[in-house]
């Protein structure tokens, strides 16, 4: 076992139990129970037992049934219709043009890890799919485990590091105490939106009028998806000021939770908890949304927060991407 494979086992332990659903307006249907085990075991009929049938549109996607991560399948959530999304039985292409710096936008996504020889392909198929621009900003994952250390160190190579995702999921969610000072607010209003856009830009490291253009164009995608009725975002106000938001996007069956953020002043004040709790109950009461979902760092914080309020661990999808990438934020 490697170092990387070790230390994911260590966060994970022996198994990850797995429910694939739906993964609603893109078109792709995920429904099976499937078993992952750790990254010992490479051959994938060990590592994913599978009942059940796996869907996706044959009109959108061309009969390809492959995708089963939760953390891959519930990206297309958040983009809706303003993706370019082309499935093969080799792999998933995902661009979004006029956001060539949202990562979950511009990917390239496998069926099963890769070996080193498979990298500089790999890579380059990704500029060929999503264009150069897009390239410097977007992703390569897969399913199926953590590869070896001398994949990750060949995409080092070539200026990539490893970007994992843990999807997380809750069908109910625990009763959690409210701040008397926040207020949750549900975005609505043009003066809604436009103190939520400051907040983005104060929140996120902006030094660039391209920095700033990205905070627009993405925020203007979350309004797109919002006013169709494909999404809603909130915002905590403490005195009337924007301190943190939280959208989720919704689809059949699933919600996906994204664009969790709250001010350095208010961190571990409760109010990530309190956004989580009310986005999630605004989707569990849409119709037919039967779990939530969210897509963390395994070894970042936010896990824990997930954790503190009835998520649990889903599925982990690994990748890489380009070692410069890391401003603007994936989602």
């Amino acid at each position: 076992m490697t170092g990387r494979q070790a230390r994911l086992k260590e966060v994970f332990g022996a198994w990850v139990m797995v429910s694939v659903v739906t993964a609603g307006s893109a078109g792709i249907a995920l429904g099976a129970e499937m078993q992952w085990r750790g990254t010992e075991k490479r051959d994938r009929e060990n590592r994913i037992a599978r009942s059940g049938d796996t869907v996706m549109s044959d009109q959108q996607h061309h009969g390809s049934v492959w995708l089963t991560s939760l953390a891959l399948g519930s990206d297309l959530l958040i983009l809706g219709d303003a993706a370019q999304v082309a499935v093969t039985a080799e792999w998933i292409s995902i661009h979004t043009p006029y956001l060539p710096r949202l990562r979950i936008g511009n990917a390239l996504l496998f069926p099963n890890q890769p070996t080193r020889d498979d990298v500089i392909e790999w890579v380059r198929h990704l500029e060929l799919k999503v264009g150069p621009t897009a390239a410097k900003f977007g992703r390569i994952a897969w399913q199926g485990g953590v590869p070896s250390d001398d994949v990750y160190a060949a995409f080092e190579q070539v200026g990539f590091e490893p970007y994992d995702s843990l999807s997380m999921q809750a069908t109910a969610l625990h009763p959690q105490q409210r701040s008397t000072d926040v207020v949750i607010k549900p975005v609505s209003s043009a003066a809604d939106w436009d103190s939520l856009l400051n907040f983005h830009l104060q929140a996120n490291p902006v030094t660039s009028t391209s920095d700033e253009d990205f905070l627009r164009t993405r925020l203007n995608l979350y309004r797109t998806q919002s006013e169709k009725g494909q999404a809603a975002w909130f915002t905590a106000l403490h005195h009337n000021r924007v301190v943190g938001c939280c959208g989720v996007a919704v689809g059949e069956q699933i919600a996906r939770l994204q664009g969790l953020e709250t001010s350095t002043s208010n961190r571990r004040s409760g109010v990530g908890r309190q956004l989580v709790t009310t986005a999630s109950q605004w989707a569990l009461n849409s119709v037919g949304v039967r779990r939530i979902v969210a897509v963390v760092d395994p070894d970042y914080h936010a896990r824990r927060l997930f954790e503190s309020v009835g998520f649990e661990p889903h599925d982990l999808a690994c990748g890489v991407v380009p070692t410069e990438s890391y401003f603007p934020p994936a989602d």
